[in-house]
């Protein structure tokens, strides 16, 4: 799993991917022939005004993407970015168990 970079790639992934959702994130995927998974991180400065907030979000978020890179290879390989979607903080297990739900 490598991040995903570059804007051009960002916009592709919203015009062409599919959107689906659980409790606390929603994800939008575009599925490709290559053998690598790429991911975005992404929590909203609407719902979390300092960045130090929103930085511990997308540690552990990113944390759970390290734990469980099977979770993502049944899904196919591709692009994926994750929204978290919740106004406030949830513990690092709820976490987990919702993008292991999710997938």
């Amino acid at each position: 799993m490598k991040p995903l970079k570059g804007n051009k790639k960002i916009e592709f992934l919203f015009e062409k991917g599919k959107r689906f959702s659980s409790s606390f994130l929603r994800c939008v995927f575009l599925e490709q022939d290559s053998e690598d998974l790429l991911y975005v991180v992404s929590v909203p400065k609407k719902s979390f005004p300092r960045a130090v907030d929103r930085n511990k979000i997308k540690r552990q978020l990113r944390e759970v993407l390290r734990k469980n890179p099977e979770v993502f290879k049944k899904n196919g390989f591709g692009l994926y970015m994750i929204i978290y979607t919740r106004s406030s903080f949830v513990d690092f297990d709820e976490l987990n168990e919702d993008v292991c739900s999710l997938f």
